[in-house]
């Protein structure tokens, strides 16, 4: 039976561990992006960087490896070779700041691969991700979506432009839809606007029906 669970901000505690550094680098960049779309949640991580910030200047000052300054100032004396990303297609144009450099670079070394009728998905490459997760862009034509399934781990979904619709309620732009092994579900994407989604997963996803069953028999035919 599926957990209706509607969320559509991250939880406290997940604003919590964005803002001290607890969380992995692709999580960290959906609530990032999310917090951009979103005053509430953009409001509640600056007071709690805040307090984080007063709270590290309470703390005892580390001393410094020999040499450290050198190296910092070597560092910023030698410019970054700035590389131009490629153009943002017309449709993610407004794009929140975190997401736009990966995206760019996402679509100038990757094509759109085709997973089922008006669904296209673009992988990410985000070089210091934690093994195991994976960082998708879903392009969702209105009315289409993926087949039914749940997660073998985490699944956090954010709205980038349209809107989508699943057993556990409807989510726009800027909202972020958080799931794990106790939902099943199927997002579709709402009629209208093309549906823009980033999702970060923390372990594969288990299809349900015959997609499902085929999906076992392939794993265990790998073992």
């Amino acid at each position: 039976m599926t957990t209706v669970t509607p969320i559509h901000h991250p939880h406290p505690q997940l604003l919590s561990a964005q803002a001290s550094g607890a969380l992995s680098p692709a999580v960290n960049r959906i609530i990032a992006a999310h917090a951009a779309l979103c005053p509430h949640c953009r409001t509640t991580l600056n007071r709690l960087e805040t307090v984080g910030g007063a709270l590290l200047d309470d703390q005892p000052v580390a001393p410094l490896d020999d040499g450290a300054l050198e190296k910092a100032l070597a560092a910023i004396s030698t410019p970054p070779v700035a590389v131009q990303p490629p153009a943002l297609p017309q449709e993610l144009s407004a794009l929140p700041l975190p997401l736009r450099d990966i995206i760019s670079a996402g679509i100038g070394k990757a094509t759109w691969q085709s997973v089922g009728t008006g669904l296209r998905c673009l992988e990410l490459e985000l070089p210091t991700a934690s093994a195991g997760e994976s960082f998708q862009v879903f392009r969702i034509e209105p009315g289409s979506g993926p087949p039914r399934h749940t997660h073998g781990g985490q699944e956090f979904t954010l709205v980038l432009t349209g809107a989508f619709k699943d057993e556990t309620g409807l989510y726009r732009r800027g909202d972020i839809a958080i799931g794990n092994e106790s939902i099943t579900h199927r997002p579709i994407a709402e009629p209208g606007e093309v549906c823009f989604a980033l999702a970060v997963s923390t372990a594969p996803i288990k299809f349900k029906g015959p997609l499902g069953l085929l999906q076992r028999v392939l794993n265990l035919g790998r073992g």
